[in-house]
């Protein structure tokens, strides 16, 4: 039987026998149903994250110490539902506790429940969670990255619905361009911008090929050839991203993951590896997935010292002129509400962290740290540091508190015009007062 508020079944609808299985080990879980796990992701449309291939190599890389628990679901010899967590010792809100958490991280992009749709998935889903709840030796269960109205969210209102405690939180509101089809029946990928960015598209293609000495080529690789990875790399570890230490170079692990990932996806033909160059030059690159409904850019990088000339943004505009040639209507920026993002679309699909606690003492305590202790703290200390932040910065000077003074120039008449209350408007460069020269105490400031 259906659970309440998650698409009940009707008297007519005819639901097949399912077997759900649980099965905790190793790698050799994933190959032993890798066929049919891969027939049910194509059935179904998903996300190449959601594929074995995907799944086995982040187990590999990122989780060798922990087990795999694998949930399934069949109706006769069709898998209809498959979960992938890893069990493994953690800590939430300082609480020592056993996660179960999807077999996931930054670098898989998405996290979701692969099944069916329909009356069958809905059945599928609600045996999976049955499996979860009597499943003993577990604290928290942790589903990353997981899109909005998805298989993962309905488990989470299943939970709430048995009683268990949740919490979810948003993790990234993705961009995604959605592409609309023109007069003509073809499909345009600028319809959402402005007429000044696409001017300035145009003005930094000149200006790209008069610095680069070249006209701009865009190159789609379809196999990892290792000396264009290699070139893909270093350029992204030579920008901002190296700096910051978050580029695939800088963590072996990161590395051997996508160097898998481009060989596994070769190998069932959704891996593209684009580059834009001119003179030989690699000037922007993008390492991208991706199915007949949709692109996945997962990791776009760009040489700095072109970067006058746009270079990532007209990388993005060829590999969406690509997209749109070849019938794909949508383009999945991924990751959070970033500038260049939302230059071509304003759309976004809502990603979540969410935490489903079992009915023990140990997940009950870190339930109500988190809720009652650690947020309220957490928002607290926020509220005061934005208070801090718009206060003036005070010192105490020949017995009195001063607002410390900095250097401006001239004023402007519209700045004396508009000068804050409390503010002394200046009509000559020098030091600028915040008027609280004759305390003799701190200012009271709302």
């Amino acid at each position: 039987m259906a659970a309440p508020g998650i698409n009940c079944f009707t008297k007519e609808s005819v639901v097949p026998q399912l077997t759900p299985g649980l099965q905790v080990g190793g790698e050799e879980l994933i190959l032993s149903i890798a066929d049919r796990w891969r027939k049910l992701c194509e059935e179904t449309g998903s996300a190449p994250f959601q594929r074995p291939e995907w799944v086995q190599a982040y187990l590999r890389i990122f989780e060798p110490d922990n087990r795999l628990v694998l949930l399934t679901v069949y109706s006769g010899q069709e898998l209809v539902a498959v979960l992938p967590l890893v069990r493994k010792p953690g800590s939430y809100a300082c609480i020592p506790v056993v996660k179960l958490a999807g077999a996931a991280n930054v670098h898989s992009v998405r996290f979701e429940i692969v099944r069916k749709q329909g009356v069958i998935g809905e059945a599928a889903l609600a045996s999976m969670w049955q499996l979860l709840r009597y499943m003993p030796g577990w604290d928290v269960l942790e589903l990353p990255l997981f899109p909005q109205h998805g298989a993962c969210q309905q488990l989470m209102a299943l939970a709430s619905l048995d009683g268990f405690n949740t919490i979810t939180f948003l993790a990234q509101d993705s961009p995604t361009l959605q592409m609309e089809r023109d007069a003509d029946g073809v499909f345009t990928w600028l319809s959402a911008t402005s007429r000044h960015f696409r001017h300035e598209l145009r003005r930094k293609e000149r200006l790209l090929e008069q610095q680069a000495g070249d006209k701009l080529k865009l190159i789609c690789h379809t196999e990892p050839h290792a000396e264009t990875l290699r070139k893909f790399y270093e350029m992204e570890e030579a920008g901002w991203k190296g700096k910051k230490g978050t580029a695939i170079n800088c963590d072996q692990a990161t590395r051997s993951f996508y160097d898998s990932i481009a060989r596994e996806a070769t190998s069932f033909g959704y891996f593209r590896l684009h580059s834009l160059e001119a003179n030989g030059r690699m000037a922007a690159g993008a390492f991208s997935v991706l199915t007949d409904e949709c692109f996945f850019p997962m990791k776009i990088t760009y040489d700095e010292s072109l970067g006058h000339g746009g270079p990532g943004q007209l990388l993005l505009n060829g590999i969406m002129q690509e997209c749109a040639k070849n019938g794909i209507p949508e383009l999945f920026f991924g990751g959070g509400k970033d500038h260049y993002k939302t230059l071509w679309t304003s759309k976004t699909l809502p990603h979540f962290n969410g935490f489903v606690f079992n009915k023990n003492l140990r997940a009950r305590l870190a339930f109500r740290l988190r809720t009652q202790f650690v947020s309220p703290m957490g928002r607290y200390w926020r509220r005061m540091c934005s208070t801090m932040a718009n206060a003036p910065s005070m010192s105490w000077k020949n017995g009195k508190w001063k607002a410390r003074e900095f250097w401006r120039s001239p004023a402007s008449a519209k700045e004396r015009k508009n000068a804050l209350p409390g503010t002394k408007p200046l009509s000559k460069a020098g030091p600028v007062s915040l008027g609280c020269e004759k305390e003799k105490a701190p200012c009271k400031r709302a």
